[in-house]
């Protein structure tokens, strides 16, 4: 097999070794384990570095949210006195459940669909849904003192 051929050959085996791949994922039954429920009752919130998403135990009913706080970029950190989402750039608040609280962000913070499987948490970290309105949900008052006070 000639030098030309030979890399011909490569490059089909690597699109259908990826090809496989892809497969795998799609059909492996949707997206990995994320934690434990024991971890996260333990933890309480749980951040999800690599997808920028916080996994909040809500009594053994998992919710996913996003960190972004929808104002220029900014995310948002857990403020365990306050027990409420806060942006330290610009003072954006959210409660435990991700309802807006007040600053500059115009709704909650994003969602993720969860999945329990057994002790596992699943999160759909590919289909984001958008928070609710300011105003929808009843927010949850700080717990405790502010970790960023505007």
């Amino acid at each position: 097999m000639g030098g030309r051929a030979l890399i011909v050959a490569l490059i089909a085996l690597g699109v259908v070794l990826a090809g496989a791949v892809v497969i795998g994922v799609v059909t492996s039954g949707g997206p990995p384990e994320v934690a434990s429920l024991e971890e996260l009752q333990e933890q309480e919130v749980l951040f999800l570095d690599e997808h920028k998403i916080y996994l909040v135990y809500n009594d053994g009913d998992p919710l996913a949210l996003s960190a972004d706080a929808q104002h220029i970029g900014d995310d948002v950190e857990f403020c365990p006195s306050s027990q409420m989402f806060e942006s330290p750039a610009h003072a954006e608040m959210f409660d435990i459940h991700g309802y807006y609280y007040g600053g500059p962000a115009m709704r909650g913070l994003d969602r993720y669909p969860v999945r329990m499987e057994g002790d596992g948490v699943y999160v759909d970290v590919g289909r984001p849904i958008q928070g609710p309105e300011r105003g929808e949900g009843p927010p949850i008052e700080p717990q405790g003192p502010l970790c960023n006070p505007g």
